[in-house]
C-alpha cells in the first residue's frame, strides 16, 4: 500500500473518474468509484456529493476487496460477515448488492480496488465482473506508467544532482584536482589546481595543452588508464613564477557505469609548509640531541602501547635496560633510604599529577652509587591508565657530593659560630659577675659618707667599670651580630623626641670640651615613624659619642632631613664635625672591627673600634646605609639613611635618663633574693639594707622555691645560673605552685648576667615580671625595687602581708 504515496494523485484523478463513470455506467447506476489505500486512509477519486462517509480501512468496501485475489461479488451484504456491518449496509443508502476488483500493479502491490454498488439484490454476473477486471487493469496500468515516468524523473534529477556534486566538490575542493576523460581532456579542475598552474579555463584541452609540464608524467597517465593507481609522498615542482614546491601527488582512475576506465583523477596536495616544518623539526630535534648531549642530561620515554623504551642524550647509566625490566622493576635501582620519598612522590604524581622532580641516589651493580636528578611525567588515556612515562635524567653525583661537604663545612661552621656564641655568653656572664661586685660595691660605697679624695676614687673605679660594661656590651652585639641573631623590634615612635633626647646625652660633654652642639630637625622630618628606635639611638650615640670625643674646638652638628613618599620617608641623618677628620685609605677600613684610624688615635682616644662596624651592621640590618667622608683635619661627616614607614597611633616618646631622685622609704618591703655567688649576694645586701629591705638570701633556686611559699615576700630577684636549680626552672615551679594553690603570684625580676635579649624572653616566658642585668648599679637596683614597692601600694592601698 505504501506506493500510493508515491503516485501523483492530482495527475491520475481524471482518468480514475472517468473509470468511476463507466463502473457506474455498468450497473446502470447507483454507487461506482476508484478508491486508493494508503495506510489507514483511504482515497476515492469519483464520489458522489452524498458518499462521503470514512470507516477504518479494514471494514470498508475497497479495504476488503484490496485484501482478495480476485473480483469480489456479494449479492446481499446483509449475508456477507465482513460488510454486513458496514455503514451504507445498515443505514443510507441501504447497500445490498456489492462487487469490486482489485487494482494490482505488477510486483503484486495492491493499491486499492473498483468498486460498484447498488440498493437491490443482485446475482453474479460473469460479464459485469470482467469489465471490472478491466476496470481495474487500466487503473494499475495507468499508476505503472506514472510511477515509471515519475521514476524517470527522479532518475535525472539523481543524475544531475550527481553531476552538480562532482563538479561542486571539484571546484570546491581545498587540494588541487583534475579529472580528465581517456583522451586526457580536462572536465574539471578545481580552482586551487588552476591556480597553482596559472590556466583560467582548462575545460576541453588536453592536460598537456594545459600544463605543457605535465608531459613528464605521460608514463605514468598510461599506466593508470590501464586501471592502476600511484601515489607519491613527495614531488618537487617548480611553478611557472620559478617557485619551487612540494606536493604529494596521487593519480587513480575513475569508472563508468559499465566499470570500464573513463579517465583519470589527478589529485595534489602542496605539503611545502609541513615539508618545512619537519625539516624545522629535524633540526630542532638535532639541537635538542646537542643540548642533551652538553647538558649531561638523558631523556627516556616508556610507551605501554608498544612497550618500547627509548632514550636520548647523554649514556644511559642502564644501557641494557628493556622496558619490562624498568615497569616491572621500577624501584629496584633507587637506594633504599631513598625509596619511600620517591614512591610517594611518585603515587602523588599519578593521583593528582603533583610533578615529580626529585633528587636521589641511584644503585648500579659492583659500583657505587651516583647521585641523580629526575624529571618524570605521566601521560594518561581518556579512561585514565597510563600511556606513556617521559622522563629526563642528569647525572649530579658530583654536584651533590659538593654539596654535602659544603654543607658539613657549614654545619661545621655554624657549630663554631655557636661554640663561639655560647663561649661569649659564658664569659659575658663570667665578667659581668665580678664586675656587678665593683660597681654595687662601688655605689652602695658611694652613698656613704666619704672624704673628697675617697669619693674622686670611687667614681674612678665607677666610670672604669662602666666603661668595662660598654665594651662588654658592644662585643655582645657583634656576637649576635656574626651569628645572624641580631632581632630589630619595629615599633612606633616619635622622631624628634627619640633624637632630641639621644643628643641631650652629649651636649654636657661637648660644652664641657667648649664644642658648639646643634641639632637641626627638617619639619618634614618630624612625626611618627615605625621602626627599631633603641637600635637608632644606638647608631646615633656612637656617631655623637665619636664626633664629641675627636673634636677638640669648633662643633658638632646632628641634621636630620627627609624625603616624604606615599607611605613612608627616606630619613638622612648627618653627624657632622670638625675634629682630626682622616684620609682616603683610612675611610677604607674605619668600619672594619677592631679598626681606628691608627694606633696613635688608640693612644690619645681609647676605644675598641667596634662602635662604628656595629653601627653600620645594625643600618645595613634596618636596609639602609652609613657612610663616611673627610679629609685630615677638616673634620668628618658621617650619614646614616634609612627608608623608614610613617606611623600612627601611640608612639614612643623616649627621652633621656633624668636625675635619679631621692630614694623612696623602702622600710616593710620584704625581698627574697636567690643568689649563689658571695660577692653578689653581698653587693645586694649592701644596697638594699641601707635603703631599709627586709632582705632574705638564699643559694639556688630549689631554697628560693621553699622559702617563697614559707614566707611572705613582696619580690623576688632570681639568678638564673644556679646549683642544683636553675632560676627559669624555679620561676616556673613558683608558678605553677601558686596556680595550683589559687595564690595570687609574687613579683619576680630575674637579676642575671645573662644579658642577650633572647635570656630576656626566656625569662619571661618562664613568668618573670622583670629582667635586671649585671653589673647593676645601685640606681637601677633601688629603681627597680622602688618601682614594685610603689605599684604595691598602689594596688592594695597598703604593703602586702599576706604568706604565700
Amino acid at each position: 500500500m505504501a506506493a500510493v504515496g508515491s503516485l501523483d494523485l492530482p495527475a491520475l484523478k481524471p482518468i480514475f473518474q472517468r473509470i468511476g463513470k463507466l463502473s457506474r455506467a455498468l450497473i446502470g447506476g447507483g454507487l461506482g468509484d476508484v478508491i486508493l489505500i494508503d495506510g489507514d486512509r483511504t482515497w476515492h477519486a469519483s464520489a458522489d456529493a452524498d458518499f462521503t462517509q470514512q470507516i477504518d480501512v479494514e471494514k470498508s468496501f475497497a479495504g476488503v476487496v484490496a485484501m482478495a485475489d480476485d473480483v469480489l461479488w456479494t449479492p446481499d451484504a446483509r449475508l456477507d460477515p465482513r460488510l454486513a456491518e458496514h455503514p451504507y449496509v445498515v443505514g443510507e443508502p441501504g447497500v445490498r448488492f456489492f462487487a469490486g476488483a482489485p487494482i494490482v500493479l505488477a510486483d503484486g502491490t495492491a493499491l486499492g480496488a473498483v468498486i460498484v454498488a447498488g440498493p437491490e439484490v443482485r446475482p453474479y454476473d460473469e460479464g459485469l465482473a470482467e469489465s471490472l477486471r478491466d476496470l481495474a487493469a487500466i487503473a494499475a496500468g495507468e499508476c505503472s506508467r506514472h510511477q515509471a515516468v515519475s521514476d524517470l524523473a527522479h532518475a535525472r534529477l539523481r543524475a544531475k544532482a550527481a553531476q552538480d556534486l562532482m563538479v561542486a566538490f571539484v571546484q570546491s575542493a581545498p587540494v588541487a584536482l583534475c579529472l580528465t576523460d581517456r583522451q586526457m581532456r580536462i572536465v574539471q579542475a578545481s580552482p586551487r589546481w588552476r591556480e597553482e598552474r596559472e590556466v583560467s579555463d582548462p575545460t576541453g584541452q588536453t592536460l598537456y595543452e594545459a600544463t605543457p609540464a605535465a608531459e613528464r608524467w605521460r608514463a605514468v597517465y598510461d599506466e593508470c588508464l590501464t586501471g592502476k593507481t600511484a601515489q607519491y609522498e613527495r614531488v618537487q615542482i617548480r611553478r611557472p613564477n620559478g617557485e619551487r614546491r612540494w606536493l604529494r601527488v596521487e593519480i587513480a582512475p575513475w569508472r563508468d557505469p559499465e566499470g570500464a576506465v573513463a579517465g583519470l583523477l589527478i589529485m595534489s596536495v602542496d605539503i611545502t609548509e609541513s615539508v618545512a616544518a619537519l625539516e624545522a623539526s629535524q633540526r630542532s630535534e638535532q639541537r635538542l640531541k646537542f643540548a642533551l648531549a652538553i647538558g649531561d642530561l638523558q631523556m627516556w620515554e616508556m610507551d605501554y602501547a608498544r612497550r618500547e623504551l627509548s632514550a636520548a642524550g647523554a649514556p644511559s647509566m642502564h644501557s641494557d635496560a628493556t622496558f619490562d625490566m624498568v615497569k616491572n622493576r621500577l624501584w629496584d635501582s633507587v637506594h633504599p633510604a631513598d625509596r619511600p620519598r620517591l614512591q610517594a612522590a611518585w603515587s602523588r604524581h599519578l593521583k593528582s599529577g603533583e610533578p615529580f622532580r626529585e633528587t636521589y641516589r641511584m644503585i648500579r651493580p659492583g659500583q657505587p652509587h651516583r647521585w641523580v636528578c629526575s624529571a618524570t611525567t605521566a601521560f594518561k588515556d581518556a579512561r585514565g591508565r597510563v600511556e606513556r612515562v617521559v622522563g629526563i635524567i642528569r647525572d649530579v653525583d658530583q654536584q651533590k657530593r659538593g654539596e654535602i661537604e659544603l654543607l658539613k663545612a657549614k654545619e661545621a661552621a655554624e657549630a663554631a659560630n655557636r661554640a663561639k656564641s655560647e663561649f661569649l655568653a659564658n664569659m659575658s656572664h663570667e665578667i659581668r659577675t665580678p664586675l656587678n661586685g665593683v660597681m654595687g660595691v662601688a655605689g652602695a660605697l658611694a652613698r656613704t659618707g666619704l672624704t673628697t679624695q675617697q669619693a674622686e676614687m670611687v667614681g674612678l673605679i665607677e666610670s672604669s667599670a662602666q666603661t668595662l660594661e660598654a665594651l662588654l656590651t658592644d662585643i655582645l652585639d657583634l656576637a649576635r651580630i656574626e651569628a645572624g641573631r641580631m632581632e630589630l623590634r619595629p615599633e612606633p615612635f616619635d622622631l624628634a623626641a627619640s633624637v632630641g633626647a639621644c643628643a641631650a646625652l652629649f651636649q654636657p660633654s661637648a660644652e664641657a670640651k667648649g664644642l658648639r652642639f646643634e641639632v637641626d630637625i627638617a619639619p618634614e622630618a618630624t612625626g611618627a615613624y615605625l621602626g627599631d628606635a633603641c637600635r637608632l639611638r644606638q647608631i646615633l650615640s656612637n656617631l655623637l659619642g665619636n664626633a664629641v670625643k675627636f673634636t677638640s674646638e669648633g662643633g658638632v652638628r646632628l641634621r636630620v632631613r627627609a624625603e616624604r613618599g606615599e607611605t613612608a620617608s627616606r630619613l638622612t641623618f648627618e653627624v657632622a664635625d670638625t675634629g682630626i677628620g682622616f684620609d682616603a685609605e683610612t675611610e677604607r677600613r674605619l668600619f672594619g672591627r677592631f679598626e681606628q684610624a691608627d694606633g696613635s688615635i688608640t693612644r690619645r682616644f681609647g676605644g675598641t673600634g667596634l662602635g662604628l662596624a656595629i653601627s653600620r651592621s645594625l643600618a645595613e640590618a634596618m636596609g639602609g646605609a652609613l657612610t663616611a667622608t673627610s679629609a685630615p683635619g677638616e673634620g668628618a661627616t658621617f650619614t646614616l639613611v634609612l627608608d623608614l614607614p610613617r606611623g600612627v597611633g601611640a608612639v614612643e616618646m623616649w627621652q633621656a635618663d633624668e636625675p635619679v631622685a631621692a630614694a623612696a622609704p623602702l622600710h616593710g618591703m620584704r625581698v627574697l633574693l636567690a643568689e649563689d655567688h658571695p660577692t653578689n649576694r653581698r653587693v645586694v645586701e649592701l644596697i638594699l639594707q641601707a635603703a631599709g629591705v627586709d632582705l632574705t638570701c638564699v643559694e639556688n633556686g630549689a631554697e628560693a622555691v621553699e622559702a617563697a611559699f614559707s614566707q611572705a615576700f613582696d619580690l623576688v630577684l632570681m639568678d638564673m645560673q644556679m646549683p642544683v636549680m636553675d632560676g627559669l626552672s624555679a620561676i616556673t615551679e613558683i608558678r605553677r605552685r601558686e596556680r595550683a594553690e589559687g595564690r595570687a603570684p609574687v613579683r619576680i625580676h630575674t637579676l642575671t648576667a645573662n644579658a642577650m635579649p633572647e635570656h630576656d624572653l626566656a625569662a619571661r616566658q618562664a613568668g618573670a615580671d622583670g629582667h635586671v642585668t649585671k653589673p647593676v648599679t645601685a640606681e637601677r637596683l633601688l629603681a627597680t625595687v622602688e618601682e614594685v614597692w610603689e605599684s604595691l601600694k598602689g594596688e592594695a592601698g597598703q604593703p602586702r602581708q599576706a604568706a604565700l
